[in-house]
C-alpha cells in the first residue's frame, strides 16, 4: 500500500481486537489495539493515527464518547463505529459527531476492510486536492477547514451557491475556488458587484442590450448571463439588487433564458450562480426588501465565512502570507513580523476583518525600513494609542457640559472594550489602556464593571 496507515482499533473482548489486527495487518497497515476509553485516549495522543475502528458498546463504557474526545481535543480522526445494537438514534447522533459510517455485527470482514481503504484513499485525496487548489484560503482554525471541505463536496455539483459574511471575509476567494474545483473550471468566472454599479447600468450589464435598445446605445452588448456561458457566474453584494431586477434573475435561473434589452427572442444560456452577501437575506426578505421566492432559490447551499475576530488562530498565517506578498510587490527585503506586533493582532477587533489585515500589512511593509515589521509602521490606533483622541471631535461649549460624566463614560468605554479584547484578562486589560492593575481594578469597582 505505500506509506503504512495507522489503524486503531478499540473493542473490549479481545478475541475479536486480534481477529482485526491479523485483518488489518495482512491489508499492509500498522495496526494499535485499545481495550477501553482510557487506552485509546493514551495511543491518540502518542501516535498519528489515520483512521479508528471502535466498537459502540466498551463493558459499561460508550463508544461515541471515544469520538466526542476526540473531536473536543481537535483530533480529527475518521471513525467507523462497530455494533450489534444498530438503532436509528445511534446512527443519528453518529453523524452529527462526523462519523463515516457504522457497520452491524456480525459483518464481512472484505467488507469492512474495504470500507477502511475507500476512507483513507478518499482522505489522502481530500488532503492533497486542499493543498494544491484551495491553497489561497489561508488558516488553520477548524472554520476554514470547515469552509474547505465545504467547497470540495459541493464544487463537483451544479447546485446555487450562497457565501454568507462579513464584509472583507473573503466570499470572492471561495467563490473562485468553487469554479477552480467544478468540471466548469476550463470556462469563463464572471463577477459582478451589484452595489457598486448604478442601478440603471446593472440591468444591461447583467442582461445585455441590442443597439437601439436605448439612447446611447450604439452597439450589440453581451450581458455576463451569456458571456459566462458553460461557466460560472460569481454575483456579489446580492443583497443590494433592486426589486425590479430580482424578479428577472429568478426566470432567467429558473429557464436558463437571457433576453437582452431590446432584443426580440431569448437566447439559451449555461452557468452556474455563486452569489454572496454581508446581509441576513431572510431578514430582508420578512422586511419585503428582497424576494422570498428569489432567497429560497440562492438559498439551495450556504457557506457561511466567519469574521476574523472569530477565527484569531488564522491571523498569524494570514500576516505571514500578505508580508511575503507586498515584500516581492514593493521589492522590500522584510521577512519578519515582531513580536509586539503579533501579540497586538491577538486583540484587535479587525472589523475590516481579512481585508482590514491585509490593508495594515501593506501600508506596513510600504512604511518599514528594517527587515521586520515593527510597531512603528503601523497606525497608533491598532495599539489602543488614543492621544488623537479629540482632533476630529471638537467639543461643543455652546451650553454647559458635565465634564466628569464625560470623563467617566469614556474611561468606562475603553476599559470594557480593553476588557472584551483580553477576554477579560485584567492584567492584559491594564497593559493595553496603561494602567497598573490597582488603578485598573479600582476603576472597575468604581463604575461596577463585572
Amino acid at each position: 500500500m505505500g506509506n503504512k496507515y495507522n489503524v486503531l482499533i478499540i473493542d473490549d473482548e479481545r478475541s475479536f481486537r486480534e481477529l482485526l489486527e491479523i485483518l488489518f495487518s495482512n491489508e499492509g497497515y500498522n495496526v494499535f489495539m485499545a481495550a477501553d476509553i482510557a487506552g485509546s485516549q493514551r495511543i491518540i495522543s502518542e501516535k498519528k493515527i489515520d483512521i479508528i475502528i471502535c466498537d459502540l458498546v466498551l463493558g459499561k463504557e460508550d463508544g461515541l464518547d471515544v469520538v466526542k474526545w476526540c473531536r473536543e481535543n481537535s483530533y480529527n480522526i475518521p471513525f467507523i463505529l462497530m455494533t450489534a445494537y444498530a438503532s436509528s438514534a445511534t446512527a443519528l447522533e453518529s453523524v452529527k459527531l462526523g462519523v463515516v459510517d457504522y457497520i452491524t455485527k456480525p459483518f464481512d470482514m472484505d467488507h469492512l476492510a474495504t470500507m477502511v481503504r475507500e476512507v483513507i484513499t478518499y482522505r489522502k485525496n481530500e488532503d492533497y486536492e486542499f493543498f494544491t487548489e484551495l491553497d489561497e484560503i489561508k488558516g488553520k482554525s477548524n472554520a476554514i477547514k470547515n469552509v474547505k471541505k465545504y467547497i470540495m463536496d459541493v464544487a463537483k455539483t451544479d447546485s446555487t451557491i450562497l457565501i454568507t459574511g462579513e464584509s472583507g471575509t473573503g466570499k470572492e476567494l471561495v467563490a473562485r475556488a468553487v469554479h477552480r474545483l467544478s468540471h466548469r473550471a476550463l470556462k469563463p468566472f464572471k463577477t459582478i458587484n451589484c452595489s457598486a454599479i448604478p442601478y440603471d447600468l446593472l440591468e444591461s450589464e447583467l442582461f445585455g442590450y441590442k443597439r437601439g435598445a436605448f439612447t446611447g446605445a450604439s452597439y450589440d452588448k453581451k450581458g455576463i448571463f451569456e458571456l459566462a456561458n458553460g461557466g460560472s457566474i460569481f454575483l456579489d453584494e446580492i443583497g443590494e439588487m433592486p426589486l425590479f431586477l430580482q424578479s428577472k434573475l429568478l426566470r432567467v435561473i429558473q429557464d436558463k433564458m437571457v433576453q437582452p434589452l431590446g432584443a426580440g427572442t431569448e437566447i439559451k444560456t449555461d452557468f452556474r450562480i455563486i452569489a454572496a452577501t454581508n446581509k441576513n437575506l431572510e431578514e430582508e426578505t420578512k422586511k419585503g426588501n428582497f424576494r422570498s421566492d428569489l432567497y429560497y432559490r440562492l438559498n439551495v447551499v450556504n457557506i457561511n465565512i466567519p469574521p476574523l475576530r472569530e477565527r484569531k488562530e488564522d491571523v498569524e498565517e494570514l500576516a505571514k502570507h500578505f508580508l511575503k506578498k507586498y515584500a516581492v510587490l514593493m521589492d522590500k527585503n522584510i521577512s519578519q513580523i515582531s513580536f509586539a506586533v503579533m501579540e497586538a493582532f491577538k486583540t484587535y477587533p479587525f472589523k475590516g476583518n481579512v481585508r482590514e489585515l491585509e490593508n495594515l500589512i501593506e501600508r506596513a511593509v510600504a512604511m518599514e525600513k528594517t527587515n521586520r515589521l515593527l510597531p512603528s509602521s503601523f497606525p497608533a490606533h491598532f495599539f489602543g494609542n488614543y492621544e488623537n483622541f479629540w482632533d476630529n471631535q471638537i467639543p461643543d461649549l455652546e451650553k454647559p457640559v458635565d465634564l466628569e460624566k464625560i470623563v467617566e463614560n469614556i474611561e468606562k468605554k475603553y476599559i470594557i472594550t480593553a476588557l472584551e479584547k483580553t477576554g477579560g484578562n485584567q492584567s492584559k486589560s491594564a497593559k493595553l489602556l496603561g494602567l497598573s492593575g490597582r488603578v485598573f481594578r479600582y476603576k472597575m469597582e468604581k463604575y461596577n464593571i463585572r
